[in-house]
């Protein structure tokens, strides 16, 4: 049997391996591109060779650097996977591998945050993004005060948040982790108080009943209130960096409280659903200079995690 006859049914029984392991289906729909490249341009080919993937590659479109990574990673493990069972392809390199520059968090001032949170507060109302005046002062307190990533609270399902106790459960986030944390009461007021305002289907946050918000859209809303706040940018702000936010100010609160900051961080790990501490020990470079001066920490029990962690990127 030509590969070609067979690579459509290699790639479902990949899927079905991945989804076994606890992946979703989702990410892997590069497998599914290269089946169909493979099999529209080369039906009558044994193997999969290197000028096959080049040319695959070169009529492939990327959005960033970040993505192309990502592309070749997933393609290089579908591929190894089809040479797994026994048929004959190329797999791409380390020369394959694309730099992706390392992304400095954006720090924001507590002007900068009461400034904003402002704006997210007076976010007028549009017919082009209904109920938005309601949804964005809760999601972005919530993507703040929780630590999340942007599309953890979008992707909440209404059974999971306890209006009672505050607990939410995160469900498949980065890692394919799920995970359960507590709110303030603060802030469980306020969700209490959306909940009441805001009847939805099936999850927490929904613009349309039934269907969930997309990371682009809140993306979209950020910006906005950006503009509308007035502040000039010193950088690239997003979203995303409320949740860097919330570790490093938590992180100096440790310091100035005088807590072990070391004993601390796996706490933090576990709450930022963190796949290990390396990525949680990150954000010591986010914590101001003169704090290595503070006497709530003996910084030089950090000295060799930071020079590690000074290697990394600033993981999610």
């Amino acid at each position: 049997m030509m590969l070609m006859d067979s690579i459509d049914t290699h790639f479902s029984n990949f899927i079905e391996l991945r989804k076994s392991l606890g992946y979703r289906h989702g990410r892997w729909h590069v497998g599914s591109e290269l089946s169909d490249y493979f099999t529209r341009n080369y039906p009558d080919e044994t193997a999969i060779t290197k000028r096959m993937f080049d040319a695959w590659l070169e009529q492939r479109e990327f959005k960033t650097n970040s993505n192309h990574a990502h592309i070749v990673t997933n393609a290089r493990t579908f591929l190894r996977y089809l040479r797994f069972v026994g048929e004959d392809v190329f797999i791409p390199g380390d020369d394959y591998s694309v730099n992706v520059p390392r992304y400095t968090p954006y720090i924001f001032t507590d002007d900068e945050l009461t400034r904003l949170f402002n704006a997210f507060d007076s976010i007028p109302a549009s017919n082009a993004s209904p109920k938005r005046e309601y949804i964005i002062p809760v999601l972005f307190r919530m993507m703040y005060c929780c630590g999340m990533r942007p599309g953890e609270p979008l992707s909440i399902l209404k059974q999971d948040i306890d209006l009672n106790s505050g607990e939410i459960y995160i469900r498949q986030a980065k890692g394919y982790k799920d995970r359960r944390i507590l709110i303030s009461d603060d802030l469980l007021e306020l969700c209490r108080k959306y909940a009441g305002l805001m009847p939805t289907e099936k999850y927490f946050f929904e613009r349309i009943l039934g269907e969930r918000i997309s990371t682009e859209w809140a993306g979209d809303q950020f910006i906005l209130a950006w503009s509308l706040s007035g502040l000039p940018k010193r950088g690239h702000p997003r979203p995303y960096d409320l949740r860097h936010n919330f570790a490093a100010r938590l992180i100096i609160r440790w310091v100035n409280e005088g807590k072990e900051v070391l004993e601390l961080m796996p706490f933090l790990s576990a709450y930022l659903g963190h796949m290990d501490l390396d990525s949680t020990l990150y954000y010591i470079h986010l914590v101001p200079e003169r704090l290595f001066k503070n006497k709530g920490i003996d910084w030089q029990r950090f000295k060799s995690i930071y020079s590690e962690a000074d290697n990394g990127k600033a993981k999610s």
